[in-house]
């Protein structure tokens, strides 16, 4: 039985090319360094170029680029050593080359969707409609982007919700996190309030924020007071904007809000709510 196994052993043993499996082993060792060596130097380089960049929004463009970038090389590199170790093995990548390219001008005629998908890909990268980081609603979703490819955009929602977002099916794009941010407000006041004072303090509030240690250097310019906006059942409504840097329009509309109601309540400034009034008619 044990000479049966051995000659079993050696046959199969005697069919396997050494030469050629050691070839393939050495070819995805060199595979990995490759990957591994260009992948660094690409981040090398984009890092020595951002460190150079002040500006957050042309940060954001060049690590865009070379997401996409690293992206394409290591398509590149993975079809490069994948046909080498194939013909490692005696596998003719001609006829596999000529057929795909047949089948590939077979599927072109049917395959709009991925060259759609790939030219709008491109368009909206290199036009800089969005970046990595930026907070957008696209289509229907809104969070912020985490990934970009030729094919496809990655969203992540507030609440961690990940969409994915075909380029060829993108209609719509809103960036809120562009160049600026202006978070709006709206505030109420009571009817018989001075409304000349209450953009006073507003203005004075806005000052102070502006020269605040922690949230001033957020803020770009002055407030933006536009005047008395809208009348309602109990309030009257005032309107007014601060300009900030991106990403920061909600923290300042939180540290803003907190500012209105203590200052208010020391001005003595009334901010209506909802009230009901009950009439006991038993009496």
């Amino acid at each position: 039985m044990e000479q049966i196994i051995k000659q079993i052993l050696s046959s199969h043993l005697s069919k396997i090319n050494f030469f050629v499996i050691g070839r393939a082993i050495l070819e995805i060792i060199l595979f990995v360094i490759a990957l591994r060596i260009v992948n660094k130097t690409f981040n090398l380089f984009f890092d020595k170029l951002l460190s150079k960049i002040s500006d957050e929004e042309v940060r954001k463009q060049y690590k865009t680029l070379r997401q996409l970038g690293i992206y394409i090389i290591d398509i590149i590199i993975i079809l490069f050593f994948t046909t080498n170790i194939l013909e490692s093995f005696g596998i003719d990548m001609k006829p596999i080359l000529a057929t795909a390219g047949v089948v590939g001008v077979a599927v072109g005629f049917g395959g709009k969707k991925l060259v759609e998908d790939i030219f709008t890909g491109l368009s909206i990268i290199l036009s800089g409609q969005l970046r990595l980081g930026d907070y957008v609603t696209v289509n229907n979703s809104t969070g912020t982007v985490e990934r970009i490819t030729l094919t496809m955009i990655v969203i992540r929602t507030f609440n961690g919700d990940v969409h994915y977002l075909r380029n060829g099916q993108i209609d719509t794009i809103i960036n809120q996190t562009k160049d600026f941010s202006y978070p709006l407000f709206n505030i109420g006041v009571s009817y018989n309030t001075n409304i000349s004072h209450v953009i006073s303090v507003l203005q004075d509030l806005g000052r102070e924020l502006r020269e605040d240690a922690q949230y001033g250097k957020y803020v770009l310019s002055d407030i933006e007071v536009f005047g008395l906006n809208n009348f309602h059942d109990s309030s009257v409504e005032i309107l007014f904007r601060i300009k900030t840097t991106p990403h920061e329009q909600w923290m300042i509309k939180r540290k803003f809000n907190q500012m209105i109601k203590e200052r208010f309540e020391k001005e003595g400034i009334e901010i209506p709510f909802p009230q009901v009034v009950v009439h006991n008619s038993m009496n």
